[in-house]
């Protein structure tokens, strides 16, 4: 790893964090156009810090030039033997000296200009988190296809449901934002997958959070660097940040089927219990194991009410899945086949039993009074 530095002397009210891997075309107006926004109003106290993973067309060369033919104070990190946008943002995060942290590309698809408005937002009001949002009001992107805004909404929907600090958030896969410096453990970051943003909401002590909306640009040069590898970290990445708790969800609802069969078969062939008493004893005994299990397992560490308010609540997290698998599978029978119906209405029954369990039954919000 090299380092290039054109630094003050003071410390910097701002730092902004750009990784980059072949952006040679587009860092040095990205640098200029943030320098023009930023003097207004901070001149010499905020810096720039470029990480890149030792690009081909020499971005770091081009960075560093414009640094200091500027005269802006900055720092170019050249990583040799590394990749990964995560991992270069939390290297240059972990290189900051400002009381606020932002984090941007250099592709241009980030307006450099709206930062300061940002910046502004997060000092004058006090907010710990600001997130450039594409999905609030005012906010958009341009000349995406119908291809691109699926796999942004469908990341995002992910992200909501099996990440329960992401669902007060409607851009959760924003990678322009900007964090006060001591509201995140820089330590515990490890950048492990793209969404650096994500990283920062789980392991953060943040409490206010403003979305400011702001137009997604076409990329004018360069070529994008969502591919396939880049969907694999997102889905890893998601997966160690929930803690895998939608997997074992998932694993101890399963073994409540067994547990269901076995009681059921035991009381009704061999105990001869009328039916009707043999189901309603099994599914509770089903239940409760489920309980157990992800309150010792799944949940082990949301444990924040009494053991007898969790265990009420989770059956009425049951009883609103099951509500809603068979209102959704009656309803789509009218137009598929019953049995692909009723695979919707299972999965949708699933998400919702784990998306109430996360937030009422071992969450912090009450479902009982």
């Amino acid at each position: 790893m090299k380092k290039y530095e054109h630094r003050r002397e003071i410390n910097p009210y701002l730092s902004i964090v750009i990784p980059t891997y072949n952006e040679a075309d587009n860092i040095a107006e990205v640098i200029k156009r943030l320098s023009y926004s930023l003097n207004r109003e901070l001149k010499d106290r905020y810096e720039i810090i470029i990480v890149d993973d030792n690009s081909p067309d020499k971005t770091w060369l081009v960075a560093y030039d414009t640094l200091r033919s500027l005269d802006i104070s900055g720092l170019v990190v050249v990583r040799e033997n590394m990749r990964g946008i995560g991992s270069a943002i939390v290297a240059g995060i972990r290189e900051a000296r400002g009381e606020y942290i932002a984090v941007m590309d250099a592709d241009l698809q980030h307006p450099p200009e709206e930062l300061i408005n940002m910046f502004k937002k997060a000092v004058g009001e006090g907010f710990d988190l600001v997130i450039a949002s594409r999905y609030v009001r005012g906010g958009g992107v341009e000349g995406w296809g119908l291809h691109r805004r699926i796999i942004s909404k469908t990341a995002s929907l992910i992200a909501r449901i099996l990440i329960p600090h992401a669902r007060r958030i409607r851009d959760p896969m924003s990678g322009y934002f900007l964090f006060k410096r001591d509201k995140v453990s820089i330590e515990k970051l490890r950048g492990e997958g793209s969404k650096v943003l994500l990283e920062i909401v789980v392991r953060g002590s943040i409490r206010s959070v403003h979305e400011h909306p702001y137009i997604f640009r076409r990329r004018s040069r360069g070529e994008s660097k969502l591919g396939l590898r880049e969907i694999m970290r997102f889905t890893h990445q998601i997966l160690v940040l929930s803690d895998y708790k939608i997997l074992k969800f998932a694993a101890v609802g399963a073994s409540g089927i067994g547990v269901n069969w076995g009681v059921l078969y035991i009381l009704k062939e061999f105990m001869r219990i009328p039916l009707y008493a043999s189901y309603a004893v099994s599914i509770e005994t089903s239940l409760t194991t489920n309980f157990v299990l992800n309150d010792l397992w799944t949940f082990s560490r949301e444990r924040s009410k009494s053991v007898f308010r969790r265990y009420l609540e989770y059956h009425v997290a049951q009883l609103a899945g099951l509500l809603i698998n068979y209102i959704t599978t009656i309803v789509l029978s009218h137009f598929m086949y019953y049995l692909m119906a009723s695979f919707i209405g299972i999965l949708l029954g699933f998400l919702a039993n784990y998306i109430i369990s996360t937030e009422y039954v071992w969450g912090q919000k009450r479902l009982l009074r």
